[in-house]
């Protein structure tokens, strides 16, 4: 928990860690003893009192290990893991088992699409994963694959390890700490139908494509409007200003980079549908949250969306040009809107993801 408790900046990763870390406190009751952890920059992992108030506060001494003892790294600490990898290494000497859950290759698949310094932070974390972890948790069949080929491609890394995937729950669980007053209202009027982008804004997001459609749209007259709720990420200054100065900024089009959990649950039940233009993903959260709530989703076509076909997800060509993603959307949008697209909401739940991550721990051949 290194990274989201020290800062939770609300992004998807983050609502998977905090929502399966929530669950293990529940489905472990009697099995496993349940510790999180933290590290900084010179202090190796110690124990934290996440996730209640001063989360990131140590409560215990440094972190060591007994036979039988698991490590599981849920969150993207890249720096971390390769600080106090000797600490983890030692973990692993002493009889612990050293378990992680990858989100996706993309730093390592599709170079371009962040910054140099976190691809070579990546890459870096991968390889001290190559060279420690018994197991590997993946969020989907794809990540598995792509997992299994860049360990054995890039590392030589054939056997040695396990994997299991863990499917993902759609529902946004908050930590405890997190003050319930009651259902919270989003902050723009809800009752003019609008289509909802959820997703930091970063290149592989697709957000230029979904605004370029949207333009075509709006040039014929059509009244929909395009949500946008996520944190500004990176290389995408120019998005940014077309955003802010875009001539339908604060009308038909609307940008929020600083939703609460609570009120991103509003904005998805108020939502008309949900559209994913991501040109990559290792699970893509927004999707199976989307039909959580009961929403219907226009999907750039990739492999990884393809499992959810038939419950309630239209796709549109991965290589659409924005004039085909315009006319994709006005089909789309026309029949979301005459109610014919039925949607099969998921059964996943993070309980059962919980259970799952649990079983593969509790297997004899940990190690």
């Amino acid at each position: 928990m290194a990274v989201i408790s020290n800062h939770d900046a609300k992004t998807g990763i983050q609502r998977v860690v905090r929502a399966l870390a929530l669950a293990l406190l529940d489905e472990a009751v009697g099995t496993w003893d349940i510790r999180f952890v933290s590290a900084r920059r010179k202090r190796r992992y110690f124990e934290i009192l996440w996730p209640f108030p001063d989360a990131a506060r140590p409560v215990g001494p440094e972190m060591s290990a007994r036979p039988g003892d698991a490590f599981v790294g849920l969150d993207y600490s890249l720096d971390a893991v390769r600080r106090h990898r000797r600490q983890l290494g030692r973990f692993r000497r002493d009889g612990g088992a050293l378990w992680f859950l990858v989100h996706d290759l993309l730093p390592l698949d599709r170079p371009e699409w962040f910054s140099r310094n976190t691809v070579i932070r990546y890459g870096a974390w991968l390889g001290v994963l190559a060279g420690l972890a018994d197991g590997f948790f993946c969020n989907s069949h794809q990540t598995e694959i792509e997992l299994r080929d860049a360990l054995g491609r890039v590392h030589g890394l054939e056997r040695g390890f396990r994997t299991q995937i863990l499917p993902m729950g759609h529902a946004i669980l908050e930590a405890p700490d997190v003050p319930h007053g009651g259902p919270v209202a989003p902050r723009f009027d809800t009752t003019v139908p609008f289509a909802l982008m959820v997703g930091t804004l970063e290149p592989r997001k697709g957000h230029a494509d979904a605004l370029a459609a949207f333009e075509y749209l709006w040039a014929r007259g059509a009244p929909d409007r395009l949500v946008l709720v996520g944190r500004l990420g990176w290389q995408v200054d120019a998005l940014r200003d077309l955003i802010v100065n875009h001539p339908e900024y604060g009308a038909r089009l609307l940008w929020f980079d600083d939703v609460t959990d609570a009120e991103l649950f509003a904005i998805y039940d108020a939502c008309t549908g949900v559209v994913i233009a991501s040109l990559g993903e290792g699970f893509g959260l927004p999707l199976i949250e989307a039909l959580g709530h009961g929403k219907p989703v226009l999907a750039r076509d990739l492999p990884v969306f393809r499992m959810h076909e038939g419950r309630g997800v239209h796709f549109f060509p991965a290589d659409a040009s924005p004039q085909v993603l315009a006319d994709a959307a006005r089909t789309w949008l026309d029949a979301v809107q005459a109610n014919e697209i039925p949607v099969v909401a998921p059964t996943q739940d993070w309980r059962v993801s919980a259970r799952i991550l649990l079983a593969a721990l509790s297997a004899k051949n940990l190690r």
